[in-house]
């Protein structure tokens, strides 16, 4: 037996998934949705629609549980002290991808960004079962850390497969790219911004 310890590299990840009213409330708020965002994105993708301020006043107040649990990983993944911390959304806008669309590789701004799957198709992963290739499968979500590493000396992607209802946060400078699908179909996200309110209470402190 050896005693030996490893140590955490590279940026805090982190998934769970939200009680489904949330998710709910979401979409329909999210079909009352007029005011294009396609201008302040990168994707490509005709419709991506901002919340209302109502719905982002709401959201924000229901991550705060949420929020608190991603600052309790962060610091213990990071060997940081866990001040607490407010945030406050910045942003916030519904996608509506349809076959063809797709992110190219990007960041975003404020402090901490977030991704929730309202609505995955089961024919995303009739789709991803069947692709043959060996870039990111049909519609995956992936998150881009420094240069690759062949042979894999070191960890620097992590490709994600959406499942309905699974929430997404990390710092908001993590690179990430979104792959387009074939599908006769539309899947529906929603994505924001957080940035920390009392920064200048720790000026030592970013995430």
């Amino acid at each position: 037996m050896i005693d030996y310890f490893y140590y955490h590299w590279g940026p805090y990840l982190f998934r769970t998934q939200p009680k489904k009213y949330i998710i709910d409330r979401l979409k329909v708020d999210g079909k009352k949705s007029k005011k294009s965002y396609n201008d302040s994105l990168a994707g490509h993708l005709k419709t991506q629609l901002a919340y209302s301020k109502e719905t982002q006043q709401w959201f924000n107040n229901e991550m705060i549980p949420t929020l608190s649990a991603y600052r309790k990983g962060h610091c213990e993944y990071h060997g940081l002290e866990n001040f607490e911390v407010e945030y406050d959304l910045i942003d916030m806008w519904i996608n509506y991808m349809k076959p063809g669309d797709f992110n190219p590789i990007h960041a975003h701004g404020g402090d901490l960004s977030f991704v929730l799957f309202l609505d995955v198709p089961k024919e995303l992963d009739e789709e991803i079962f069947s692709f043959e290739g060996t870039s990111s499968e049909p519609g995956c979500l992936t998150f881009q850390f420094a240069n690759q590493a062949r042979p894999q000396w070191a960890t620097t992607k992590i490709h994600v497969v959406p499942k309905t209802g699974d929430l997404y946060i990390f710092p908001a400078l993590l690179e990430h790219t979104v792959a387009p699908f074939k599908s006769d179909v539309i899947r529906i996200s929603v994505s924001g911004n957080f940035q920390i309110k009392n920064r200048h209470t720790f000026p030592e402190l970013y995430f």
